[in-house]
């Protein structure tokens, strides 16, 4: 279980994560959904470990973020909006350096790469440089690296921004069946990547967390429409 207790977060005068409370239990997908600026991204990076919080816990099956942070990573997958790959690398020699960062043992490097190149379907790129994919491979690589390690709590911030119909598809297909077993929150403003991978709607707002619940339940504010819903949130 992902348990998230009154996290806030300041930049100066800004208060970008206000007093947010909220837990995900396995099997849970949920999307932070809100407008450009809203502090979903400052809140998923919190919870990834790469910001820290001025007030508030993080816990992930017990343990705790500011306790013991380097098992909590391990228990963690972060995937950035801005690419973080190696374009001088190959995608092959990538995965290679990632299994070691997460020091998998060498003896299953080999078997775990193959497993996120199916998953994936990124065989017939594997000698290829990083820096010559287009951007849906490229997401595509960054995805596989996270999921070389299987971790508990997957993280991601905006997976499909600028990509085509078919690789969304391919994007959300991954995450959906990723989710079956594991905790996956996805940030975005892109209201048909909420529809289409469903779940609980976590709607920030002004830095605060104006809603909580699925996304059958939160399309009903509005008649039972998506896009009315949210504008009848965050328009209070």
């Amino acid at each position: 279980m992902l348990t998230v207790k009154n996290l806030c977060k300041n930049f100066g005068a800004i208060k970008a994560v206000q007093d947010i409370s909220f837990s995900l239990k396995k099997g849970e997908t949920a999307v932070l959904l809100g407008e450009n600026g809203a502090g979903k991204s400052t809140l998923l990076r919190i919870i990834s470990g790469y910001l820290e919080a001025d007030a508030g816990d993080v816990l992930i099956n017990g343990t705790d973020l500011r306790q013991d942070k380097t098992a909590y990573l391990q228990k963690t997958g972060y995937v950035q909006e801005i690419s973080s790959l190696y374009g001088e690398m190959t995608v092959c020699e990538f995965l290679e350096f990632v299994a070691n960062i997460r020091k998998i043992t060498p003896e299953r490097i080999a078997e775990k790469i193959k497993t996120v190149l199916q998953q994936l379907e990124l065989e017939n790129v594997l000698i290829q440089r990083l820096d010559t994919l287009s951007k849906g491979f490229k997401k595509r690589v960054e995805l596989a690296s996270v999921l070389l390690a299987e971790p508990e709590v997957l993280l991601l911030d905006e997976p499909t921004e600028g990509l085509d119909p078919l690789q969304k598809e391919t994007i959300r297909k991954i995450i959906k069946n990723y989710a079956k077993e594991h905790i996956v929150i996805i940030s975005t403003h892109a209201l048909e990547d909420t529809e289409a991978l469903g779940g609980r709607i976590l709607l920030v707002h002004q830095g605060k967390l104006a809603a909580d619940e699925s996304l059958r339940s939160f399309k009903k504010v509005a008649k039972n429409d998506l896009l009315a819903s949210f504008k009848k949130v965050t328009e209070v």
